[in-house]
């Protein structure tokens, strides 16, 4: 056979070890190198793009996450002890099983540059932020008024009485004769209230000193009749007494907080001897329309109003009325709003909110 003679320039293919041309090989190294070019300028780019400790971007992340903090501890508070612009210390419910709130204070000094702080139930300060430049807390507060009725009670004062020097009697006190004295103050167009502290009556003895009753100070029916409510009573021995009628004074001291109307009943009630003592008082003509007697022969059973008669008397006491009312205002702490910065670009800082659940009341 005659060979064949190769064409001049021409370098024929040859296949190297694992069957690729040499060809191939030399594209395929740089296609490689290509790729790797690619991933190293990737590299680069995302390397630059991860903040480091000291970017806006890692100030911000860390300024986040304390505020975030922050509201969430404020968010459970019970109480609020002390608040400024810069500073917060509030209680939250027991979190450790001492049965104990958990003090939180929260506090940054007001100077750039310095730290944010935390204190747990009063241990020594943490310091969860360093190199703090703003921190700043506002609060919004809720305000309910709540009136409050200012009452004026009066120096002791004659809230009724009668006397009289004509057509006297001697009402004598015992068992199947029994008397009783209808009172109504007549009291200012604002009273809310009244009570009695003495009551004085004429009184002397009926021959012997062995009978014994007692002053009682009931109260009236809505029909204007004695009800058996005795409010307090008061005794009256006759031998304390004398054979002229002298005032005898009898001191209460619960008979108070009365309704304006309906009046009270000053009873004379027997308890001992024929004729317990005797009191004065006027059996005709006695025309007030704020009192009146009444007589009971049944051991006080029965009533029955002895028109134009009355007993002497005077019942002392004093008066409450209504003042102008005072307006209490009720502080509660509803929203905490907090900024909070790193750096000196005011973009960078955080800003957010916190409801607080329990909307603890603090001082204006």
């Amino acid at each position: 056979m005659v060979p064949v003679p190769q064409r001049c320039g021409l370098v024929a293919a040859r296949r190297v070890g694992s069957g690729l041309t040499l060809l191939e090989t030399v594209l395929a190294a740089a296609v490689t190198g290509i790729v790797m070019i690619g991933l190293g300028s990737a590299m680069l780019i995302a390397g630059r793009a991860m903040p480091d400790a000291k970017s806006v971007a890692a100030a911000t992340l860390a300024a986040a996450a304390a505020a975030e903090q922050i509201a969430a501890d404020l968010q459970y508070a019970v109480s609020v002890s002390q608040r400024t612009s810069t500073m917060i210390e509030f209680t939250v419910h027991d979190r450790n099983g001492d049965n104990a709130p958990e003090i939180i204070r929260y506090s940054w000094s007001g100077s750039p540059g310095t730290v944010l702080t935390r204190q747990y139930n009063g241990a020594a300060a943490e310091t969860i932020l360093a190199d703090v430049q703003a921190f700043s807390l506002a609060y919004t507060l809720e305000i309910i008024a709540t009136e409050t009725p200012k009452l004026n009670e009066s120096a002791e004062t004659i809230l009724a009485s009668y006397d009289s020097n004509r057509n006297l009697f001697d009402f004598p006190i015992k068992d199947g004769e029994r008397y009783a004295e209808y009172f109504c103050p007549v009291l200012p167009v604002d009273t809310v209230s009244w009570k009695v502290t003495r009551v004085v009556l004429p009184a002397k003895l009926d021959g012997t000193t062995g009978g014994q009753a007692s002053i009682r100070l009931r109260r009236s029916t809505v029909g204007g009749q004695v009800s058996d409510v005795v409010l307090e009573e008061k005794p009256l021995l006759e031998s304390a007494l004398t054979s002229k009628y002298t005032n005898r004074e009898f001191a209460f001291s619960t008979v108070s907080g009365l309704a304006p109307a309906p009046g009270l009943w000053i009873v004379a009630h027997w308890l001992a001897d024929a004729i317990a003592c005797r009191i004065q008082g006027q059996s005709t003509g006695v025309t007030a329309t704020n009192l009146s007697l009444a007589k009971s022969i049944d051991h006080g059973s029965t009533w029955s109003v002895l028109a134009g008669q009355s007993l002497l008397f005077t019942v002392y006491g004093t008066v409450t009325t209504a003042g102008t009312p005072q307006i209490q205002n009720t502080y509660y702490l509803e929203r905490v709003d907090l900024t909070l910065r790193m750096t000196s670009d005011p973009a960078a800082g955080v800003q957010t909110g916190v409801r607080l659940l329990n909307r603890p009341t603090v001082m204006q």
